[in-house]
């Protein structure tokens, strides 16, 4: 280990030595809402309707929602009124409190608070802060819970740390340890932009590669391989349990045109440890995910039953908003025979980041590990398990 890692390392022992008692009391001084402020939630989309149906589990009535689209503004979601923070701050006054409810790689939370703050001195939190006060209506949310829970899983996330190749990734790794331990977001490593093909860590692919999709959307990453690939590829097995998503995935993908489309093979259908039915909450949009509590029935497939290859070379990419672990599962056989590059997120679960990559490795396959972040304020962290015999960094 050279003095730069072992600085690394170091700091991370730092992170983890606090104790449940400290982090309670620092987690207590963030700024937390009362009954008499008048919460204003920037951000009426997805997240903004989370967070009103949490408040008012926990008792507290949120005064408006804030948003920048002109349409939204004229409107009443669940009875609270949409206005232009502008507007929010003429009209709350100095007992406003700001609650950005965005968390998406448009709109960073400390650019939304460095606007918002040259509106008014009032408090501008964020959604997670919020989670933090109310962990009993909130958490788990993605990969987030409180401190404490976190530093109780020390030990394995200190395996996880020796795990990773490059010094980049372990820089990353422990900035986002540290952010969830302490909301830091100035912190965070900064989103490269490259998706799932980081130039400083996917080599070359050839021509004869075989894409594996597990969650494509409507098409979105299948695009950006056939982009990266200057069309030379050999197939694209695509997987999307979205019924919506899944044919915008077939538009786009008839749209190519042939020889191309017949290359492409679409399953609407998630990717689990074994085949069976299960709840999808369908969206039509990025927060499509697993849910028991759905009537709505999608299948699941074991990728080791339903990818053929035969020596070509292989990338697989999980994005499927937390049943990456089962994903992985039921495709230990093709692993194993094949040697996918791998692309996994790492984000979805309050463990993954370090259990996913303790899982690729206990199938002692000879990958190399690296982590890169492609988003903002946590999300869209990506681990990449890059076969034996091929560079990385």
């Amino acid at each position: 280990m050279n003095p730069q890692q072992s600085s690394i390392a170091q700091e991370l022992n730092e992170v983890l030595a606090e104790s449940s008692a400290e982090t309670e009391q620092r987690t207590a001084r963030l700024f937390r809402v009362t009954a008499a402020d008048k919460v204003v939630l920037f951000g009426a989309g997805g997240l903004g309707a989370t967070a009103l149906t949490g408040l008012r589990k926990a008792g507290l009535e949120p005064a408006a929602f804030a948003d920048d689209t002109p349409e939204k503004q004229v409107t009443i979601i669940e009875g609270l009124p949409v206005m232009s923070p502008s507007e929010a701050v003429e009209r709350f006054g100095d007992r406003l409190v700001f609650v950005v409810t965005i968390m998406n790689a448009k709109l960073r939370f400390v650019d939304a608070r460095t606007r918002l703050q040259g509106l008014t001195d009032r408090p501008v939190i964020s959604f997670l802060h919020l989670a933090w006060q109310f962990p009993d209506v909130f958490l788990p949310y993605y990969q987030f819970v409180l401190p404490a829970e976190l530093l109780s899983e020390g030990e394995d996330i200190r395996r996880a740390f020796s795990l990773w190749a490059d010094e980049e990734s372990q820089t990353q790794f422990v900035a986002h340890i540290k952010f969830r331990l302490r909301l830091d977001f100035e912190a965070l490593p900064k989103n490269l932009g490259q998706g799932y093909l980081p130039l400083d860590v996917v080599p070359q692919l050839p021509d004869d590669t075989v894409y594996i999709d597990c969650g494509a959307y409507d098409g979105d990453t299948v695009r950006r391989f056939i982009e990266h690939q200057s069309d030379r590829f050999s197939r694209i097995y695509a997987f999307e349990p979205d019924e919506i998503n899944c044919r915008r995935l077939q538009q786009y993908v008839d749209g190519l045109g042939e020889p191309m489309a017949s290359k492409i093979k679409i399953f609407n259908a998630g990717v689990g440890a074994e085949r069976a039915r299960v709840g999808f909450n369908a969206t039509g949009n990025m927060s499509a995910s697993f849910t028991e509590a759905s009537e709505n029935q999608v299948d699941v497939l074991p990728l080791q039953e339903v990818v053929q290859v035969n020596g070509e070379y292989v990338f697989l990419k999980f994005d499927v908003e937390g049943a990456e672990r089962e994903a992985l599962k039921g495709a230990e056989r093709l692993l194993s025979q094949a040697r996918p590059l791998l692309a996994i997120s790492v984000y979805h679960r309050p463990d993954d980041l370090w259990q996913l990559p303790l899982y690729i490795h206990s199938l002692n396959l000879g990958y190399r590990l690296f982590l890169r972040t492609q988003g903002e304020d946590g999300m869209d962290v990506i681990c990449y398990a890059v076969p034996p015999n091929e560079s990385g960094t």
